[in-house]
């Protein structure tokens, strides 16, 4: 009886550390140097080309809808006003982690909000034909060594 309950603390304490933690991202110098910058306007338009690339986005609101569309996902969009364009936008889609949600909730879903840097990896789900950003986070911080942690 106590094997079990013990069992079942363990998995409801682990269970619980990462639905309601989020743990930061870790990239080793390395793959942190290749790591480019992009105006949401220009990735938009070459997005199939940076599959599977560590990208950072300018963006500047979230799209108001949010889809829970896997178990531990959720499917929103980024947008960016297009300079010079009255009333235009760009805009990707992104996929948030549930224990991310809340933060990326944050985000204003008006213009009024400044331009923001997120970092994520382009992906594509074969089975819905569908691309994507799989966002890991907003706040960088380096060591000296160049290893860089992700975080909300």
């Amino acid at each position: 009886m106590k094997r079990i309950w013990a069992l079942t603390t363990v998995l409801l304490i682990g269970n619980g550390a990462i639905v309601f933690a989020a743990q930061p991202a870790r990239y080793d110098a390395k793959v942190w140097r290749a790591v480019r910058t992009y105006d949401l306007a220009t990735l938009s338009k070459e997005l199939d080309a940076h599959a599977r690339e560590l990208v950072g986005v300018k963006c500047s609101m979230r799209g108001k809808d949010i889809h829970h569309m896997k178990p531990n996902w959720y499917e929103s969009s980024i947008w960016q006003p297009l300079p010079g364009q009255s009333g235009k936008f760009a805009h990707v889609s992104v996929m948030v982690a549930k224990p991310d949600l809340n933060v990326f909730k944050a985000i204003p879903t008006d213009t009024s909000g400044a331009e923001i840097t997120l970092y994520g990896r382009v992906e594509y789900d074969v089975h819905s034909n569908f691309r994507f950003v799989r966002l890991v986070g907003r706040n960088v911080t380096t060591d000296a060594a160049g290893n860089a942690t992700v975080t909300w």
